[in-house]
């Protein structure tokens, strides 16, 4: 496959012509299921029209894409994957994460917990709160629990026993809600956010995957890190709108 290149089509069939093993890291945040229609709400994250499945359908999906990254990732590689709850079903990424543990070769290392400048949804419940913390659940194969990939800084090393001290790195991350880009899908994230974890995780020239890509924002942090990157986007208006986030961003670096 070719890198620094997105696909306007189903992940499943963009990792169908990877090779094993040909992936440094993944990023990502899915659709959340959480398109929902009540009395004093409606949400609309951009994909509405797909992302109302049944918990059990979407759990098959999820597990199912886990099984190919399990596949196309380097044994040491790593995943950041972003997923929160919604309202009405909050339970369902927990049962996500079981269901991965449980059935691929994956589990998870970490979890990361990402600081909004903005909380979200509006106030519109008079009991359930509004998020302000959202987790990124950091995994990796089994195998390589111990030694996967990082990008941690050495900041110092014990002379006589050889013991090597790290830079400290928390797993609390403040990064802005979005980029103020405009457009239809409102289930983003931040540039700001993915070269953060890009400084933990994926050193120069490491190649990432984003398998919902969205309007483009995991391959910008990718550029401005210096990051190769590929990238799937199954809707045709948000794959033209990465196209042109990204034009603009080579643009500008060059």
């Amino acid at each position: 496959m070719k890198v620094n290149k997105i696909y306007n089509e189903i992940n499943i069939v963009t990792m169908k012509r990877m090779d094993d093993g040909v992936l440094d890291g993944i990023i990502c945040s899915p659709p959340y299921n959480i398109s929902s229609k009540r009395k004093d709400n409606y949400y609309n994250s951009g994909y509405s029209e797909m992302d109302n499945l049944t918990s059990d359908e979407y759990l098959r999906v999820r597990v199912n894409e886990f099984k190919e990254f399990s596949r196309v990732l380097k044994r040491r590689g790593v995943i950041c994957y972003n997923i929160s709850y919604m309202h009405e079903n909050p339970i369902l990424p927990n049962l996500l994460v079981t269901k991965i543990h449980e059935e691929t070769d994956l589990t998870i290392a970490d979890v990361i917990y990402w600081k909004k400048s903005n909380s979200m949804p509006f106030q519109s419940s008079p009991n359930k709160l509004s998020r302000i913390v959202e987790p990124i659940y950091i995994f990796v194969h089994k195998d390589n629990l111990s030694n996967f990939s990082a990008n941690k800084e050495i900041s110092k090393k014990n002379e006589r026993t050889g013991q090597l001290f790290y830079k400290k790195y928390d797993n609390f991350i403040e990064a802005k809600n979005n980029d103020k880009f405009k457009s239809n899908l409102k289930a983003v994230y931040s540039t700001e956010l993915i070269k953060k974890l890009i400084h933990i995780y994926y050193p120069k020239n490491s190649l990432i995957y984003d398998p919902f890509l969205g309007s483009g924002t995991t391959a910008l942090g990718c550029i401005e890190e210096g990051l190769n990157y590929i990238g799937s986007e199954m809707k045709e208006e948000f794959y033209k709108v990465a196209l042109e986030r990204i034009k603009l961003k080579n643009d500008e670096i060059k």
